[in-house]
C-alpha cells in the first residue's frame, strides 16, 4: 500500500527557518518568538492545513 503524500506547505518551511534563526540569534525576545512559532506549528498540525492558502502550497496535479 502506498501512503498518501502530504503536500508541501511553503509556510511550514518558513516557520522552520525562523525557528532555527531565533534558536541561534540571541535577542531578549527570542524565547517569546520561539514560543509563538511553536504554537503556530502545533495549531497548523492540529487543523491539518497549510497556514497559507496560496497556489504555491496546493499539490501539483498527478502527485
Amino acid at each position: 500500500m502506498e501512503e498518501a503524500k502530504k503536500p508541501c506547505c511553503c509556510c511550514g518551511i518558513l516557520i522552520g527557518a525562523l525557528v532555527i534563526v531565533f534558536a541561534w540569534w540571541k535577542v531578549a525576545w527570542g524565547a517569546i518568538a520561539l514560543t509563538v512559532l511553536g504554537a503556530v506549528i502545533i495549531i497548523k498540525e492540529l487543523i491539518g492545513q497549510c497556514c497559507c492558502q496560496s497556489k504555491e502550497c496546493k499539490p501539483k496535479p498527478g502527485n
